[in-house]
């Protein structure tokens, strides 16, 4: 919190006064083509993204709100009074709008030109290029080329002269930098963190990091990568016969794998292609059964709920749960041809409409699946929903809860907390699954979390709900 400081320039000949309280710049501005009062101007600390001194003017650039949700880049410049003056003005008010974060990031940013319905390239360079500018960062882009492009970069690229890798686009390029960072020589080494605009038709990652009512607004999105800070996330290390891949998101079998890869064709459509595809499978009452085996640490909702709100509540740098154990990419549980520890999991067998498990509590806008989720508790949120003894339709209810979280209340939803599990499809040659929303060979998988293993760029350090 900065204390009072204030500055006199001239606007249009009129002096004004530039003021700095609380972390708030504020003054007034005339209203075009009105006689009378003044517009009074008020920007967070936060906001401001550069404040400099040109040809004895001082130009402050700033995303200042345009509506209850939007934010507008603005620049507002001043004729200086007093040269020296507005020196000491500018640099403590730079110093308060940062705090922590780097000033004039260097970034090395993905864009899938055919993200977001073909939109992602206009996106980027419309609207979070001149915000990037504003705050002096630049930039090397990459326009992917094919899948797995963004993966074959991060691999291998010296990353010594970034500050963060930006992706622009939904989720499955956030998928291929984690893969390819962690499967580096150096991944241990490597810190380099993740920002994310969303460009895309799935961008879960940003609405959890900025909340369902911002999560797709890029302006926001760029201010979080200007502004925020390395915040230590866990990721799913899964092992397919004898391959080996990671996920930030979800992992995903039974009804919402069908409704998502089964409608990949529709992305266009956006959330409703999950419910046309979720229709379409009840209605053909296709078949789930499998072999579930879980390392299950808490099944009582209550008391998840509860340590959810301990450590939410609780400063970022007060959590001290697994802080102090090194980072390893080395499988606790070993892999999915392994038969130990399998034998002293809980074990599930059965058919489900509904087995969904992540390390983020939105997986689309409007879709608090996991509302417990926490970014390093070293735990993932596995959802069970059993086929026995429900209707079609309290499927559909339970999908629709959804949308605030109720779905956790109801009987037939159980709710775990786990540190890994292995599921086997059975009776069903061909099927889907679905990880961080791509589409994985339709074979037996086993799942445990890394924790802490990636950095993703964060203001407050806590993932919205």
């Amino acid at each position: 919190m900065t204390e009072f400081l204030q500055l006199q320039v001239k606007n249009e000949d009129k002096t004004i006064n530039l003021s700095f309280n609380n972390d708030i710049l504020s003054f007034e501005m005339k209203k075009k083509n009105f006689k009378g009062t003044n517009k009074p101007i008020s920007i967070p600390a936060r906001n401001i993204l550069s404040v400099t001194l040109n040809d004895s003017r001082i130009i402050i650039n700033a995303l200042v709100p345009k509506d209850k949700l939007k934010l507008k880049l603005k620049t507002y410049s001043f004729e200086l009074n007093d040269e020296r003056a507005a020196q000491t003005w500018k640099d403590t008010v730079n110093l308060a709008a940062y705090k922590d974060a780097k000033k004039a990031k260097h970034l090395k940013v993905f864009i899938n030109p055919i993200g977001g319905s073909g939109k992602a390239n206009k996106i980027f360079n419309k609207i979070a290029k001149p915000i990037f500018d504003a705050a002096n960062c630049t930039y090397d882009i990459t326009l992917t080329e094919h899948s797995n492009h963004a993966k074959e970069i991060a691999n291998k690229l010296d990353l010594k002269p970034y500050d963060a890798i930006v992706s622009a686009s939904g989720d499955g390029i956030i998928h291929e930098i984690v893969n390819g960072l962690l499967s580096r020589p150096d991944a241990l080494e490597t810190d380099i963190p993740i920002g994310v605009i969303p460009a895309g038709t799935g961008n879960a990652l940003s609405i959890c990091l900025l909340g369902n009512d911002y999560g797709n607004s890029v302006p926001h999105a760029t201010l979080n990568i200007i502004k925020g800070v390395p915040m230590k996330i866990d990721v799913c290390s899964i092992t397919q016969d004898e391959e080996r891949y990671f996920a930030f998101m979800s992992l995903n079998y039974g009804i919402l794998a069908d409704g998502d890869i089964s409608t990949d064709h529709l992305r266009w459509m956006k959330d409703s292609r999950f419910v046309l595809g979720t229709i379409q499978a009840l209605l053909e009452n296709r078949n789930y059964d499998c072999e579930l085996a879980m390392k299950v640490v808490e099944d009582n909702i209550e008391r998840i709920r509860q340590e959810y709100n301990n450590v939410y509540n609780s400063s970022p740098s007060s959590i001290t749960d697994i802080q102090d154990k090194p980072r390893t990419l080395v499988n606790k549980y070993g892999t999915v041809n392994d038969s130990n520890p399998i034998k002293e999991w809980t074990k599930l067998d059965g058919d489900g409409y509904l087995f969904f498990a992540g390390k983020v509590p939105w997986v689309s806008k409007n879709n608090l699946a996991f509302p417990f989720a926490l970014p390093s508790d070293g735990l993932l949120d596995l959802m069970i929903v059993k086929r026995d003894k429900i209707s079609k339709t309290k499927v559909i209810n339970i999908l629709q809860a959804f949308n605030d979280a109720s779905h956790i209340n109801m009987k037939e939803v159980n709710y775990y907390k786990v540190e890994a599990f292995r599921l086997t499809p059975k009776n069903k040659e061909n099927g889907y699954i679905s990880i961080d929303g791509e589409k994985a060979p339709f074979k037996p998988f086993q799942v445990e979390v890394l924790p802490k293993i990636i950095n993703i760029i964060s203001v407050n350090g806590k993932y919205s709900t």
